[in-house]
């Protein structure tokens, strides 16, 4: 924390806040964002064609007689010979970008595609083809009703490279009128693209071409300078507002909390059927067994609410009760119940973690109330203390058990809590006792 003299206060230090230092580095941040180079806000990405399978194709499907063959896969490079008299003839070659999910590139996030093409032979123009799936109008058994967005490019741009705003391709007018696509989804389509394919021109002349695809490249923008200036002029007037608010409701704060804390007493006092003033003198320990009592785990009831309240911060019950105690008292009296209790409860201060506390509920239930412990973690804790019961000796002629339930918060209210608490401490008896039983 820094301090700084206020001529105001006549040399009364004055605290920077966390608030004022984030406002500073919030201005800064703003002025960097300002200055920032356009290219800065450019995405780019090469497509890798090794990752994906490659094919060459002629026009044999539609009764051409042109012959495509490869003269080196590996760098993509293929040969198209287009005989003479021939309507329509092409070759073309395809990349098929379909990953191991089946799914095709989405290309949304992009504006413009850069091809880099090799080409030798008498053709002035190679057509380019983004070939998109949308359910819409794609058939699975007819690969060519995926949609034909095309652009025609001029050789001569190829060789170092030809960038194409996605904008400028023009679906396929063949495959519109073949396909019988609606006018309403004739516009270009990037989002699943299965298909890149590159083929001789429309107007290709007799002759031997060769064609290599060297290299592929998207590129977007991430936001313009004016989505960027408009972002910082809204993210600011919401600061300030915010900041204004804050210090608002920073000066009922106290207040607040206070009503808060007094609230959250009442309810705990509730639960505890403490509702009048005499039972806050009333000593926080059992004046039988040592243990703490109802008003000793009060403020750790307090604080378990508040920290799951405040943090999601696990909180957790144990109730267990000592099986067949009556049976006890009956068999051997009141003074041999009374040792029972009394072994019981030192054995368990002893045994339960620093963070608990375990208190006497009344007769011979107890409670464990466990902070920062969740469900699974309060059950290993209960079930530790039921071995080590069951293994001690409290009074030579009876053997001593109890039944464990256990409950974790998973709403503000500990009325419910100790309900399920209970419930737990209920199936754990009809379970067969000396047993741990949770619920959620």
């Amino acid at each position: 924390m820094f301090i700084i003299p206020d001529a105001s206060s006549k040399g009364v230090p004055a605290r920077i806040t966390k608030t004022d230092m984030t406002l500073v580095l919030f201005a800064l941040l703003s002025l960097t964002l300002i200055f920032v180079p356009s290219q800065w806000l450019t995405r780019s990405k090469a497509i890798d064609m090794s990752d994906y399978r490659s094919i060459v194709f002629n026009d044999h499907d539609s009764g051409g007689s042109s012959t495509v063959s490869w003269l080196d896969k590996e760098s993509l490079t293929w040969r198209c010979i287009i005989p003479p008299n021939t309507a329509n003839p092409y070759c073309g070659f395809q990349l098929v970008i379909i990953d191991d999910k089946g799914r095709g590139l989405n290309l949304d996030k992009y504006s413009a595609i850069k091809i880099w093409v090799k080409y030798e032979g008498s053709d002035e123009y190679l057509r380019f083809f983004l070939r998109n799936r949308n359910p819409a109008y794609f058939q699975v058994d007819d690969l060519t009703s995926t949609k034909y967005n095309s652009v025609e490019l001029q050789v001569k741009d190829l060789l170092h490279g030809k960038r194409i705003n996605l904008k400028d391709f023009q679906v396929a007018q063949w495959w519109l009128v073949q396909k019988k696509i609606p006018i309403e989804m004739s516009h270009p389509e990037f989002s699943d693209i299965l298909f890149l394919e590159l083929h001789t021109g429309s107007s290709v002349a007799p002759g031997e071409h060769t064609v290599s695809l060297t290299r592929i490249e998207l590129s977007g923008i991430l936001f313009s300078k004016e989505q960027l200036y408009r972002a910082i002029v809204i993210i600011w007037s919401a600061v300030i507002l915010l900041l204004l608010v804050y210090r608002l409701l920073s000066l009922r704060r106290t207040l607040v909390a206070t009503i808060h804390y007094q609230a959250e007493l009442v309810s705990i006092n509730r639960l505890l059927n403490l509702q009048n003033k005499k039972f806050e003198d009333l000593a926080k320990t059992d004046a039988l067994t040592g243990a703490l009592n109802r008003v000793g785990i009060r403020e750790a009831l307090y604080e378990g609410l508040n920290d799951w309240k405040n943090k999601r911060q696990p909180f957790s019950f144990v109730l267990l009760d000592i099986d067949y105690f009556k049976k006890i008292n009956d068999t051997y009296g009141h003074d041999v119940g009374d040792e029972i209790l009394k072994g019981l409860a030192s054995l368990f201060s002893g045994a339960v973690r620093k963070t608990d506390f375990f208190a006497r509920w009344g007769g011979e239930e107890f409670i464990l109330v466990c902070a920062n412990t969740d469900l699974e973690q309060a059950v290993v804790v209960a079930e530790l203390l039921r071995k080590k019961l069951a293994e001690a000796s409290l009074h030579p002629d009876v053997k001593v058990t109890a039944s464990f339930g256990v409950a974790s918060m998973t709403e503000a209210n500990l009325d419910l809590l100790f309900k399920q608490a209970d419930e737990a401490l209920f199936e754990a008896k009809a379970d067969g006792r000396n047993c741990v039983a949770s619920k959620a």
